[in-house]
């Protein structure tokens, strides 16, 4: 039985949320390993949009199956006020799981995805806003010239750009050290590396502003309109993180006419999950301090002996390689899949 009348009913006002909304999805199942220093970077993440972001902004962090200490992390930043919306889940539900999620529920105008590796450079908003302005049939855009064409040739939405006479297809040629930036954050091989240095990519520019586009955007952080973001969802998920899933994001997007750019700047960094004296650098420039360590630093590891250094020799061969990559695929499996 109901006692009283609810207050809210008295005229309490709703939260109007800012037209930019920022979200990132946080997979830490421990602390180990490949894991070690990401609670870390996600911080970084954290500090990073706080301080090269233009203006306001509304952040919600979707948790997919961390370990408790990263949870407990993550509440405190929440009760701190640092995080607008927080969502728990017990279990990875994948990032095209998570990216239902966020696009159906996220009430913000422009909608920005990141990784949670990703360091953000002052200006890429409004790169990023540049480029929504002089092609309004944007779907995604991408504040980092995009190097990897996910459809493989097969996105058709940019060709309509021709009709029109009011843009221009070229090539554009980045800079040496964009190049570098990038196959550092994907940690390329000097193999997979060279095709980068060499290969121009596709571009559009906007005559009456002379604005350039790269034709293409990225996974790794995009800005996604609301009306784009809700036509797009359901997205099949049924795996942590599968290729085919994800990039059913780009060919959605692409039928429904809507364009991928990026800018011919880098105004983001994928920092990965390792640490060194070069991001640390980068990081209190952009944020005027490196973030205190989440958790004490490692020892220094004593150099390899006996079966470890075997094994780290044995690795370095490509036969051997890939029979540890698939034994490795299988331990974190068995070891990160829900009972």
């Amino acid at each position: 039985m109901r006692t009283g009348a609810n207050p809210a009913k008295a005229g309490l006002p709703a939260y109007q949320p800012h037209r930019l909304g920022i979200a990132t999805i946080v997979y830490i199942p421990s602390q180990e390993g490949y894991f070690e220093h990401s609670l870390q970077i996600l911080d970084y993440t954290l500090a990073g949009l706080r301080s090269a972001t233009s203006q306001p902004f509304d952040l919600l962090v979707f948790d997919n199956g961390s370990c408790p200490e990263v949870v407990s992390h993550l509440r405190t930043l929440y009760e701190q006020r640092q995080i607008e919306w927080l969502v728990l889940s017990q279990h990875n539900i994948g990032k095209a799981g998570a990216w239902n999620w966020i696009f159906a529920a996220m009430p913000n105008e422009l909608i920005a995805y990141t990784d949670s590796d990703v360091l953000f450079r002052p200006g890429w908003l409004e790169a990023s806003l540049e480029l929504l302005a002089a092609f309004p049939q944007s779907g995604m855009i991408s504040a980092q010239p995009n190097f990897y064409d996910v459809m493989d040739g097969q996105g058709k939405a940019h060709l309509e750009l021709e009709a029109g006479g009011r843009y221009r297809f070229g090539e554009y040629f980045p800079r040496r050290e964009i190049i570098d930036q990038y196959c550092l954050g994907i940690g390329a091989t000097a193999e997979i590396a060279a095709p980068f240095y060499e290969k121009p990519l596709p571009a559009v520019t906007h005559l009456e502003s002379n604005l350039q586009a790269v034709i293409g955007a990225s996974h790794m952080q995009f800005l996604i309109h609301r009306g784009v973001a809700r036509q797009v969802v359901p997205l099949p998920a049924t795996m942590g993180l599968r290729r085919a899933e994800t990039m059913s994001l780009d060919f959605k997007i692409d039928a429904l006419g809507y364009l991928h750019l990026s800018t011919t700047e880098a105004y983001v960094f994928h920092m990965g999950n390792t640490l060194s004296e070069r991001l640390l650098a980068e990081v209190a420039q952009v944020t005027g301090a490196v973030p205190a360590p989440t958790r004490p630093e490692a020892k220094q590891a004593p150099p390899p002996r006996g079966w470890r250094r075997l094994g780290m020799v044995l690795v370095q061969h490509p036969r051997f390689n890939r029979q540890f990559v698939r034994l490795y695929n299988f331990l974190f499996q068995a070891l990160h899949t829900d009972k």
